[in-house]
């Protein structure tokens, strides 16, 4: 027997969408759920889960995920000093060059070992 409750894995697309636009019509989870059941023939998506991919659908007009904000990029003008730093005086530590360019250590490795494709030797 089919019990309402959470869906075990997420929700398709076309799942979504027939919830937003059935809660558009009907305005209740419950009639939106008994759809679901006989249309996809599987478990319910809880009930805040439609509430909220309408909230989302009403607010931004679209039901897929937006791109996630992620770590911000090194910048062309770190890119750029890093390798004028490092042409001067290849021999030049990092942490030095990080203390001069008032940088993080971490930001100057990247750079060197992605950017400029230079690896550290011992």
């Amino acid at each position: 027997m089919l019990t309402a409750g959470p869906v075990s894995k997420m929700a398709s697309q076309q799942e979504k969408t027939l919830c937003v636009l059935r809660f558009e019509v009907s305005r209740s989870v419950i009639i939106v759920q008994r759809e679901f059941r006989t249309r996809f023939r599987k478990d319910t998506p809880h009930k805040n889960n439609t509430n909220k991919w309408y909230r989302e659908f009403v607010e931004t007009a679209f039901l897929c995920k937006g791109k996630r904000s992620s770590r911000p990029r090194v910048s062309d003008n770190s890119n750029e000093r890093v390798s004028e730093v490092f042409q001067r005086s290849p021999r030049k530590s990092v942490a030095t060059a990080n203390r001069e360019m008032v940088m993080p250590k971490i930001t100057v490795r990247k750079v060197l070992r992605k950017r400029l494709c230079l690896n550290r030797t011992r």
